[in-house]
């Protein structure tokens, strides 16, 4: 009987090795290779640093090349009333500084999206008052001609005295 039951089971466990590396080998090519994603964090962090850089210096043009030509912001308007927006803002200030931090940042294949808080010091030229602006910034940046644009920018603050 257990000589039985020997030669039963190694033509069986040979017949269930060749199947198996075959499905196996099937399965392999049958996965197309994953898509790239849309940025690297190191373009992501570039891209970051030119956002500071340009907002600080009140680069209007600078700034807002890097924007997508469909972008919006806070779900409304396009890139002629972001352009207004922010002319009058630069306009209206004599310096800038702002910082970013606790950045969350995904990277998908097609979009990044970045959550931050953030923190915006400006001196007004009228009057060198001082005002402090702190709140939650969401990006969603898309390539284009290569380069990372925004797509969409969502930001809520509070003005501090």
């Amino acid at each position: 009987m257990i000589c039985l039951l020997v030669a039963l089971s190694v033509p069986l466990g040979t017949n269930l090795l060749v199947p198996s590396q075959t499905v196996g080998g099937n399965l392999r090519k049958s996965f197309p290779p994953l898509a790239s994603l849309v940025a690297t964090e190191g373009e992501v962090n570039e891209f970051l640093e030119k956002y500071r850089v340009r907002y600080q210096e009140r680069d209007l043009d600078g700034f807002l090349w890097l924007f997508s030509l469909k972008a919006v912001q806070n779900q409304q308007g396009g890139l002629a009333e972001i352009r207004q927006i922010y002319d009058e803002f630069f306009s209206r200030s004599q310096s800038l500084k702002n910082s970013i931090e606790d950045r969350k940042i995904e990277i998908y294949q097609n979009a990044v999206e970045m959550k931050a808080r953030y923190v915006i010091d400006q001196v007004l030229k009228e009057g060198g008052g001082k005002k402090v602006l702190r709140g939650s910034i969401r990006w969603v940046l898309i390539k284009e001609e290569g380069m990372l644009k925004i797509l969409s920018l969502d930001y809520h603050h509070q003005k501090t005295p």
